[in-house]
């Protein structure tokens, strides 16, 4: 065999081709390791975070029915309580019944005959007791169907005190309102000017007054209502010189 004929192994061109293989093999990327499996849960510690949280359930669940029942059993033994009061005395603490006895008197329906007044003087007498019980001059005055009487007085700064009269006499006071700027009153019910009215009124309408009052108003300072004998609220309007100006029925007083 002649020595220059070249070999496989030393052949010039078998070389390029081991050198294109050996580069491409360390062209070719590194297979990436495969993931790591994620770690299994242990079995045993589920069954105890799962056993916890059953157990926790059942204790909140335990708990909330023996508070609920508690809290029953509470309102149940409240509920007894009123109802063991209002047997007791067959009633509730709440009679409906008033504690002013005028005012309650003339909200009920029935007898009016102890209901207003004919006379100037019983008026006039009402009229002084308050007085003496308040400040300011007497400006109304509203008789009751228990033979009271609540009278209003005006002072000079305008302050307003509701005086009520008992029908024996007695006056207290029951209100005082604060000045404002109406001033002293320009007519008032002094022992004159009942009687007038007191004329002027029953005149016009027979009957018993039941109210007076006095107010600012130029053309009829004088309101005056009067019940009649067949129980019909007549309100009258009297002009300064205690002439009747207006006179309407009104069942609603």
């Amino acid at each position: 065999m002649d020595d220059k004929n070249s070999t496989p192994e030393t052949s010039p061109a078998a070389q390029p081709a081991d050198l294109a293989q050996t580069e491409a093999v360390a062209a070719t990327p590194a297979t990436a390791p495969a993931s790591a499996p994620a770690p299994k849960r242990s079995r045993t510690r589920g069954w105890l975070i799962g056993g916890g949280a059953v157990l926790a359930a059942a204790l909140l669940a335990g708990g909330g029915i023996a508070l609920g029942a508690e809290i029953a059993d509470a309102a149940g033994e409240d509920a007894s309580s009123v109802s063991d009061d209002r047997d007791d005395d067959g009633s509730s603490d709440d009679d409906g019944s008033s504690d002013d006895d005028g005012a309650g008197d003339d909200s009920a329906a029935g007898d009016v005959s102890n209901l207003g007044t004919d006379s100037a003087d019983d008026l006039v007498a009402m009229i002084d007791a308050a007085s003496a019980a308040g400040e300011g001059e007497p400006t109304s005055i509203d008789l009751k169907r228990d033979g009271s009487a609540e009278v209003t007085l005006e002072a000079e700064d305008g302050a307003e005190t509701e005086v009520r009269v008992d029908a024996g006499g007695e006056a207290s006071v029951v209100s005082t309102e604060s000045a404002d700027d109406d001033g002293a009153p320009q007519y008032v019910l002094d022992a004159a000017s009942i009687a007038a009215v007191v004329d002027a009124a029953l005149a016009e309408t027979d009957g018993r007054i039941v109210e007076i009052e006095a107010d600012d108003d130029t053309t009829s300072p004088w309101d005056v209502t009067v019940l009649t004998g067949a129980g019909e609220f007549v309100e009258i309007d009297l002009d300064a010189d205690f002439a009747v100006v207006a006179t309407a029925a009104d069942s609603d007083d």
